[in-house]
């Protein structure tokens, strides 16, 4: 009765990461492409550790061409409102005028215009 508890069901056996270490398992992700297997890693290193079990799972996938990648992990989207993009720096609008104010005095046309660019970035306090 304990043999039978822990046997896998038969999908898992069909899955051929099956034939990796649980940790390793967790790691790769695996994608058909057209003429192969990718084989996705999170890391280098498990990247690494995957070639070395390349051949357990060469056996799983037998006939199958298998390419390791280094992809990462995807992460999940998340469900606040936040801008997916960072917020930068920001530019006060006294330090735009001192920067406008150079941008006049120089004589170097390309940049007396992108220092006016810049100044024009600033935001009111």
């Amino acid at each position: 009765m304990a043999k039978e508890a822990r046997k896998t069901p038969a999908q898992e056996q069909n899955d051929p990461l099956h034939c990796l270490p649980p940790a390793l398992r967790e790691r790769v992700t695996l994608v058909e492409d057209q003429h192969r297997w990718l084989a996705i890693a999170e890391t280098s290193a498990t990247a690494q550790l995957l070639r070395f079990h390349l051949p357990k799972l060469q056996q799983a996938m037998p006939g199958q061409q298998i390419k390791i990648v280094v992809g990462g992990k995807r992460q999940p989207m998340s469900s606040n409102n936040h801008a997916s993009k960072p917020a930068g720096p920001h530019l006060a609008q006294e330090s735009a005028r001192h920067i406008e104010a150079v941008a006049e005095a120089i004589e170097d046309d390309a940049l007396k215009a992108s220092l006016q660019r810049l100044a024009s970035r600033g935001e009111p306090d």
